[in-house]
């Protein structure tokens, strides 16, 4: 797995590969394919959402962004992500 920013969690890249897929996950669904507890999960999906990579929905469904693809895709350099911090 490569190196992402320095605030992302090692489940982060499968977390965003999840939500690729073009239907939108609750925390529950997506806690139930990952190691993460629900509220893990809601806690990496406000993290992923304050660095542009995933969208709040609203309640507690999320979806990828169009920046969390290229990240995905390799076309967003981790490092980059850093600066979107603050």
């Amino acid at each position: 797995m490569r190196e992402g920013a320095n605030w992302m969690h090692p489940e982060d890249d499968h977390l965003l590969a999840l939500l690729r897929t073009e239907r939108k996950d609750t925390f529950n669904t997506i806690a139930e394919q990952l190691p993460l507890t629900d509220d893990q999960v809601a806690e990496r999906c406000r993290t992923l959402a304050d660095h542009g990579l995933v969208e709040h929905l609203g309640s507690d469904i999320y979806t990828i962004s169009s920046l969390g693809k290229r990240y995905l895709e390799g076309e967003v350099n981790p490092s980059e992500l850093n600066r979107e911090e603050g």
